[in-house]
């Protein structure tokens, strides 16, 4: 298995992430040192890297319903060829045929080059990317829980997010009534169990400041309610129209469009959809690793779309397009070392 870190002098070729290998849906980066393969149903397992010096052949076709294939042939280690099929799905609208023949492109140049100085070196595939069972458990940090096998990990909509964000907000408002209820309960109790103790005690006038102390207690329950104006806390609201101003924090995507559009982005294994008309922020969960974004135009205009990429304040990366009703694709990689 890989990582979908780089290493040193590797840089991102290709990327796509809407593709179906050997039936399994898939996301796949090609670099100048290898080809990795992200299993989208079982997220937590790792990328399968299969090095240039471990493909034999590379052919093109089309799949019975006409969308775009492109074959590996991957030699292992008991001498077998094992058959790497990647389809290229088409939405409506869209054509896949020239990223497939990038790919093959791309994929034989490396591989010639690579097998001009080692030779073919054969490499061993794992489940799914052929019949197997897939390993009944993944580890992958010591903080991180094991998830067992066939478990699917999606992450929440913008609207499970958002009654998220409400129950949460909810909930804070409850508990804040209830312990400003009971300090204010507290404090009159007190001063009911101790009042008849200084009622005698009236004449001498140093023990009239003493219930005072207790009496001042009560307003200390006011600054507990101001916790309740936090409730629009939910920043999570994303896209995010803004004319001019780049957001400081965070990893954002920025697209710049008269007209509407759809798509996704984020790193393998966890891209959110991208819709929206004009120019708006969208925010990606993601810190030091490969960020990807897909985008199409929803109209047959010729207008100039940009998608750009912002870490921290900082672009970090930024494309464009004219094509009618085409689809910009760019990815780039985040770590900083």
């Amino acid at each position: 298995m890989g990582s979908p870190y780089l290493s040193t002098n590797e840089t991102i070729v290709l990327s796509a992430h809407d593709l179906i290998i050997n039936t399994v849906s898939a996301e796949a980066i090609l670099t100048n040192q290898r080809l990795m393969l992200v299993d989208r149903t079982h997220p937590r397992i790792l990328p399968q890297d299969i090095p240039f010096t471990a493909i034999e052949t590379v052919t093109i076709g089309d799949e019975s319903g006409n969308d775009p294939v492109l074959s590996l042939s991957i030699v292992t280690p008991d001498g077998t060829r094992q058959p790497l099929s990647m389809v290229f799905p088409q939405k409506p609208r869209t054509e896949r045929t020239a990223e497939r023949d990038e790919w093959a492109a791309r994929i034989r140049e490396l591989s010639i080059t690579a097998q001009g100085e080692t030779g073919v070196v054969a490499m061993e595939l794992s489940p799914p990317w052929v019949p197997g069972p897939i390993p009944e458990e993944v580890i992958t940090g010591e903080a991180e829980e094991v998830v067992p096998a066939g478990t699917r990990i999606k992450g929440p909509s913008l609207s499970e997010r958002r009654n998220r964000a409400a129950g949460a907000s909810k909930a804070r408002t409850i508990g804040i009534l209830v312990a400003a209820l009971l300090i204010i309960a507290v404090v009159a109790g007190a001063f009911i169990f101790y009042a008849p103790a200084f009622t005698p005690q009236t004449l001498p006038p140093a023990t009239t400041p003493q219930p005072t102390p207790q009496m001042t207690m009560p307003p200390t329950a006011e600054p507990t309610a101001e916790p309740l104006t936090p409730a629009p806390e939910a920043p999570e609201v994303t896209p995010t129209h803004m004319a001019s101003g780049v957001p400081q924090t965070g990893v954002w995507l920025f697209v710049k469009y008269d007209g509407s559009y759809t798509g996704t982005a984020g790193a393998p294994g966890r891209f959110r959809d991208v819709i929206g008309t004009g120019n708006q922020f969208f925010q990606l969960a993601v810190k030091d690793e490969i960020v990807s974004a897909a985008i199409t135009k929803n109209d047959n205009s010729g207008n100039l779309l940009t998608v750009e990429f912002y870490n921290e304040g900082e672009m970090v990366r930024s494309a464009t397009m004219t094509k009618p009703g085409g689809t910009l694709e760019t990815s780039v990689s985040l770590k900083t070392s």
